[in-house]
């Protein structure tokens, strides 16, 4: 199974003196107690993953497991111990709560060789490069849209200057500009606000995600592809191409997608530029394109 050797997590609680081990099993040590409280992952009833904790429900009880990001000693801990959750959600499918991502789940990896024909590239996600590789994507669909809603604005604008205020000859030309200009500027005010959108989208993912700050391992093979931090990612595991529908290609990256939700960002610009065309032509072949 993908990360099931991945090394446990103990972090402690200084203000109650409680100690927490996230492994196997999960094992509470209260202050004073010799032996620690022990919870297999078969009793846990739900998982919540956000930027400040994680939390655990036991199935049963109202007891409740909750551990501060700020009880770790590093991010590479709190990136182990979601890993660790995500490992054990896929087998014992307790629901599972979690903030936008960047790459995908721990739970969606199987443990499988990458084969003779893979890709290896390491760096951290440009949020500038991730940013302007959506703009682009969104400008090539929103071009059709935007001269849409241009001709249909100066049209209407036309017909209310000409009802309101009356159309001849000494006007018209006067009323064809002002259609035409009010049409662009509203095109334009839409095309600014939809990539302002878009950057804010990003940024959010990023804040949310602790692996943007990361350097991600990505791996493009036949059987599948890999985008996982390098701290803790085990060079043999996979998500299979099954697990996505279509990509998307910019300049700078290929989006990997689930549906509508993007999947995974895998830059361009990991790869030795040597490399590039076979990391698309697998891409493509697995995939279709959009």
């Amino acid at each position: 199974m993908a990360f099931c050797d991945l090394k446990p997590v103990r972090v402690n609680n200084d203000k109650t003196g409680m100690s927490y081990v996230i492994g196997d099993v999960l094992a509470i040590y209260s202050m004073g107690s010799q032996y620690p409280a022990v919870f297999s992952w078969d009793m846990v009833k739900s998982v919540s993953v956000t930027r400040r904790d994680i939390t655990v429900n036991l199935v049963g009880t109202k007891k409740v497991i909750n551990v501060s990001n700020k009880m770790f000693r590093s991010s590479e801990e709190v990136l182990r111990a979601i890993a660790i959750i995500e490992y054990h959600q896929r087998t014992y499918d307790f629901a599972y709560q979690h903030e936008k991502r960047l790459f995908p789940l721990k739970s969606l990896y199987l443990e499988c060789s990458p084969g003779k024909e893979s890709y290896v590239g390491e760096g951290v996600l440009d949020e500038a490069d991730t940013a302007s590789s959506l703009i682009a994507l969104l400008n090539f669909r929103l071009m059709k849209f935007l001269w849409l809603v241009a001709v249909l604005v100066a049209l209407v604008l036309f017909g209310v200057l000409s009802y309101t205020i009356g159309m001849n000859r000494d006007n018209v030309l006067y009323f064809i500009l002002i259609s035409i200009a009010s049409g662009g500027i509203f095109a334009l005010i839409v095309y600014m606000i939809t990539h302002a959108v878009a950057r804010a989208r990003v940024k959010s993912f990023a804040d949310a995600d602790l692996a943007s700050k990361q350097v991600i391992t990505f791996v493009i093979s036949t059987v599948g592809f890999a985008a996982c931090e390098s701290c803790i990612y085990e060079k043999r595991d996979l998500v299979l191409w099954s697990e996505a529908d279509y990509f998307v290609e910019s300049d700078k990256m290929f989006i990997i997608y689930k549906g509508r939700t993007p999947l995974a960002y895998i830059p361009k610009k990991v790869f030795s530029k040597k490399y590039i065309g076979g990391v698309s032509d697998i891409i493509a072949i697995s995939l279709e394109q959009r």
